[in-house]
């Protein structure tokens, strides 16, 4: 089952300290919303293990941002810990990494010269005006929502594709067939910044979501929750099912039932989010979900 990841990472410089205030700052509106789980070490607590915090964030992150400076490139933890394992992470499509040119670096020597920079390298931050400043902090806070959106969307439908056979079992009241794939089914592609689909070459890109309403981005990431949250309490309940022998009775099917009625809710919005989209082919696709849930009692 894939994790819910809504996390932002930034890596920088201690000594870059007023650029990760900037960019918070720009990133306010994301933040206050809670569409974005935006962690730095500043939120690292006294006495906490520092280490143990970095890495899960590191692991729970959908997109990692660095701020590239020298002093970025000069750092042993950051290029030496942070860099290869958000590298890894990137390489396997995992998550998406974006790097913002503060100054002018030799960061061309780096891995990360491999990743386009989420502005223009040639004009880096410190080489603008105020006013222009402020124009490319709105331009890459924008970016950087646009890339979260698409990585929880990307989970969203995922979790839709773990949940067919589950629900498609309770309501033909039989054992779950392990392993049962489909013809489509949703790829996140970070580095492509997309979602791609096995068995059609139908993808989901930034153009696709700013087709959605405000409201609609704002609600994705909750949507995605939601989607996890019911089917880990689905999954609780089979589970205390299969310990008790089997035996369904009048209340474990009632609570099977009311739940599997909630994410059957929270698909219908995700084919509601395709059509808007103009996916209808996806819309088809997923619209099995929509035969399944209606076989559901009242």
């Amino acid at each position: 089952m894939p994790k819910p990841r809504k996390t932002v990472f930034l890596s920088y410089a201690h000594e870059d300290r007023k650029w990760a205030d900037e960019l918070t700052k720009f990133l306010a509106p994301w933040i206050r919303d809670k569409r974005v789980d935006y962690w730095n070490d500043s939120r690292i607590q006294p006495g906490q293990n520092w280490k143990h915090q970095i890495d899960r964030a590191l692991d729970e992150a959908t997109v990692a941002v660095l701020l590239v400076t020298q002093n970025l490139l000069s750092s042993d933890f950051v290029m030496n810990y942070e860099l290869p394992t958000l590298l890894k992470r990137a390489e396997k499509g995992e998550l998406r990494l974006v790097w913002i040119a503060v100054e002018n670096s030799s960061v061309g020597a780096t891995e990360l010269a491999k990743f386009q920079a989420v502005n223009d390298p040639s004009r880096p931050l410190e080489a603008l005006s105020k006013p222009q400043r402020n124009a490319a902090m709105v331009a890459i806070a924008a970016a950087i929502g646009d890339a979260l959106t698409l990585g929880t969307f990307a989970q969203g439908l995922q979790v839709i594709d773990e949940t067919t056979e589950p629900i498609q079992a309770a309501v033909e009241r039989r054992p779950e067939r392990g392993q049962r794939q489909f013809g489509v089914q949703a790829q996140y592609e970070p580095a492509q910044e997309r979602i791609s689909f096995t068995g059609t070459t139908t993808t989901i890109t930034f153009a696709d979501l700013a087709k959605l309403p405000d409201e609609d981005r704002e609600f994705i990431a909750d949507l995605e929750d939601s989607l996890k949250k019911n089917y880990e309490r689905w999954s609780a309940v089979r589970k205390g099912l299969g310990d008790a022998g089997g035996a369904l009775d009048i209340e474990v099917e009632n609570q099977i039932s009311r739940i599997t009625k909630l994410i059957c809710g929270d698909l219908n919005d995700i084919l509601d989010f395709l059509r808007k989209m103009y996916k209808y082919d996806l819309e088809d696709h997923y619209g099995r979900y929509r035969d399944i849930c209606s076989q559901l009692k009242s």
